[in-house]
């Protein structure tokens, strides 16, 4: 990637914003509420007519490969055009190397976890080669695995910071049984990294390592603010030469306003926008982001992307719109009948008990509480009357399966374009404090959704 001169990136944040404004039907609200909010209804009938005729394997290549059909309506195929068109994010090489921890690192780790960190150490120790860096800081470094990779290929010093003291003493305890070589060369630190961190974290650097240089900032997976406070670290630390960071969950940045309207509530973030860029053209084209890029927006950008229907099943197909669907019937019953549904366990509802509605609603009605939202609430009702209650709903909902599915696809497809303009917008954001940086492909996205990485340099 280049860096884009101030017209194109203009060009680009207008229409990506026009677009996510015009799109808002499919990514402006909760998939619990597509049945609260009509949003199966707002799918053009001419879209559906189309749609709903595909094959699996062609329904599979339209959401994946952009895929279509001459004949369908240009409006769809204009949608598409502008999902590819909007999508600025680098393609993840076919070719990505399948590289393998070393035995004793994969103790206690998902394959998950150990493709990101083998992939996340192999570009840092590119990057730190090229600019002669020799120490890294690992922010948000949880229980030092990254860390460790890191001491173990490169010999690298590695100062590891963490704001969860927990996660501090384990790092430390496991380094100790497992890596006791790396005693004086990776520390762990207590820090609650924020935008004015800096200072502080220049100064623990000197306690652990006082001759150090340049050092290299890294973060896997930074989640919520910890991605802007890091690069605002970066461009503050003087020793800090290169910056490289992954980030995620987007949804959890913190939320500066709030403004409730008849229709919906309005959500303005701290740190999005960042850039000065996306900030100007906001105003110039007198866009309200707070009604349409809200948390279900910045959800789907972090959520998976439409690879995972490449060779997708039909079996998998009808096991996901089942699950979304009969989510979305108990929030539509919760709301006909003045009730707020709350899990009463970590995970409300499980595959198991999908096999059939009657199955899932016995264990729903186990594993949620419904809250009278209400005085005229019915709050005794029973079970067995709660039951055949949501069983209506179901049976009058149940011939919206195959919308389901066509929703999730067209909803997916908008995954890479909402997560590119965040990344267009830390990346613009970068460039304004006159940084190199650029966008890298880091990882297989079907292991590791979240696998860009920013690159930043200072010269």
């Amino acid at each position: 990637m280049i860096y884009m001169d101030i017209n194109a990136e203009k060009k680009y944040f207008s229409e990506a914003l026009g677009f996510f404004y015009e799109t808002q039907w499919l990514h402006n609200s909760p998939v619990t509420e597509i049945l609260t909010k009509a949003s199966l209804d707002a799918i053009p009938k001419e879209w559906m007519s189309h749609l709903q005729i595909l094959e699996n394997e062609e329904l599979n290549n339209f959401v994946v490969k952009k895929t279509i059909k001459i004949d369908w309506p240009d409006s769809l195929k204009t949608y598409v055009a502008r999902c590819k068109r909007i999508n600025r994010l680098p393609p993840v090489p076919a070719s990505l190397s399948s590289v393998e921890l070393p035995q004793n690192f994969k103790i206690g780790l998902s394959q998950k976890k150990q493709h990101e960190i083998m992939h996340l150490a192999h570009l840092v120790g590119v990057q730190c080669k090229r600019h002669d860096i020799r120490t890294i800081i690992d922010l948000g470094a949880g229980l030092g695995y990254v860390c460790q990779m890191l001491h173990y290929l490169h010999g690298y010093r590695v100062l590891g910071l963490e704001k969860d003291k927990e996660n501090i003493s384990r790092a430390f305890t496991r380094q100790k049984k497992f890596y006791p070589d790396s005693l004086t060369k990776v520390k762990y630190a207590h820090c609650d990294v924020t935008c004015d961190s800096a200072d502080a974290i220049e100064s623990i650097l000197r306690k652990e390592f006082p001759d150090v240089a340049d050092v290299c900032l890294i973060g896997l997976h930074a989640c919520g603010d910890l991605s802007t406070n890091a690069s605002r670290i970066f461009c503050k630390m003087k020793s800090a030469k290169l910056f490289i960071l992954i980030s995620c969950c987007y949804h959890k940045l913190s939320i500066s306003k709030r403004v409730q309207t008849p229709v919906q509530e309005e959500q303005y973030f701290d740190n999005f926008p960042t850039s000065n860029r996306l900030r100007e053209t906001v105003a110039a084209y007198n866009f309200d982001i707070g009604q349409f890029l809200r948390i279900p927006f910045l959800r789907l950008a972090c959520q998976e992307s439409a690879d995972k229907w490449h060779g997708m099943s039909r079996e998998k197909h009808d096991d996901h719109s089942f699950h979304v669907l009969a989510r979305a019937v108990l929030e539509l019953y919760s709301r006909q009948n003045n009730y707020v549904l709350k899990k009463n366990v970590r995970k409300g509802t499980r595959k198991s008990q999908c096999l059939n509605f009657q199955t899932y609603v016995k264990d729903s009605l186990l594993r949620y509480d419904f809250i009278p939202d209400t005085d005229e609430t019915d709050s005794v009702i029973t079970h067995d009357k709660m039951e055949k209650g949501i069983t209506r709903v179901w049976e009058e909902q149940s011939r919206s399966l195959k919308a389901v599915e066509i929703y999730t696809g067209l909803q997916m497809m908008l995954q890479l374009p909402a997560e590119s303009l965040i990344l267009q917008d830390r990346l613009c954001w970068l460039h304004e404090q006159g940084l190199e940086a650029v966008i890298v492909p880091v990882m297989n996205k079907c292991i590791s959704p979240r696998s860009y990485a920013i690159v930043s340099h200072k010269r």
